[in-house]
């Protein structure tokens, strides 16, 4: 567990880390603060659920809210050199878009 907490924080450095929420931006602190009181799933979670393993290495991240729901975005780059993104809900982990980028 302590390897994917060191890995998770080395991933999240170097990616593109954003966070949007309409109009307004969602700080990375509100995130955190939202995730200590359990609103949203932390990361750790959600790349639990969709590894890189699975999925490809993880190219960019982003938390935004849409239709008033708070989504991870997640884009990864597969092996056949193509990128997948994948927009998950952040309360509870539900996939709820897969799309494959030409």
């Amino acid at each position: 567990m302590k390897m994917m907490s060191i890995f998770l924080a080395l991933v999240v450095g170097t990616i593109n880390w954003t966070a949007h929420a309409d109009d307004d931006n969602i700080s990375l602190g509100q995130i955190r603060q939202m995730v200590a009181n359990g609103e949203i799933l932390p990361l750790e979670q959600i790349m639990s659920r969709y590894p890189e393993k699975a999925y490809g290495k993880l190219l960019d991240l982003e938390v935004k809210q849409e239709h008033g729901t708070l989504v991870y975005e997640l884009e990864f780059l597969r092996s056949d050199g193509r990128v997948i993104e994948l927009e998950i809900n952040a309360q509870n982990g539900q996939l709820l878009e897969q799309e494959i980028e030409d």
